[in-house]
């Protein structure tokens, strides 16, 4: 997963009221920070569970019962698991499908900063996918889009601040990452559509 900004993503999100996820992503966002490395809980594992709960603000809102439906959920779908250790206490563990399936969360929470006064540089995104990652390809430009960049050519958009962390944590995510480049533009003639777009003067 990404280095850096994906813990605070995931507790940003879980200390707002968003309406967007379901309580089974709350769930899975919770154990998945309080379980770094792993929770340990004892005999009254789903009890314990729901006490983590308590420490994010925005997770407060829902009931026990919810909460215990949601974990129930997400071990039913086998994105978390709980082991027995040697001394009887159960570790609850983020599953490898309940990693990809926060990995693919975390992607939707990705925003890119933007600068108080921005450098004059222009961030090139760049790609040449073969046509059997179609979907990747697809997907890619998807979030491009949903980030607002600007489409400058077919497979070429421009954004006006650092991403190329955030760009190539993406292409990777979705198996493209080595067809992707990002380059830092000095200038670009006749920019003022670019300019206009991203509110630049």
């Amino acid at each position: 997963m990404e280095k850096g900004g994906y813990g605070q993503r995931l507790k940003d999100f879980l200390s707002s009221d968003t309406k967007e996820a379901k309580i089974a992503t709350v769930a899975l966002c919770v154990l998945a920070l309080a379980s770094l490395p792993v929770l340990v809980v004892g005999a009254g594992a789903i009890g314990n569970v729901v006490q983590v709960f308590k420490m994010f603000k925005g997770s407060r809102k829902y009931s026990e019962s919810q909460i215990r439906s949601a974990i129930n959920s997400v071990k039913r779908q086998k994105l978390i698991e709980y082991i027995v250790d040697r001394d009887g206490k159960t570790i609850v563990k983020i599953t490898t499908k309940g990693k990809t399936r926060l990995r693919a969360f975390d992607i939707e929470l990705i925003e890119i900063k933007t600068q108080k006064k921005w450098d004059g540089k222009w961030r090139l995104v760049m790609f040449d996918i073969p046509m059997r990652f179609t979907k990747g390809r697809e997907a890619l430009r998807y979030h491009l889009k949903k980030l607002n960049f600007f489409q400058f050519q077919k497979s070429a958009w421009i954004y006006p601040y650092p991403c190329e962390d955030e760009i190539i944590f993406i292409a990777d995510f979705f198996g493209v990452g080595k067809y992707v480049e990002v380059l830092s533009v000095e200038s670009i003639l006749r920019d003022e559509k670019i300019k206009k777009h991203f509110h630049l003067s």
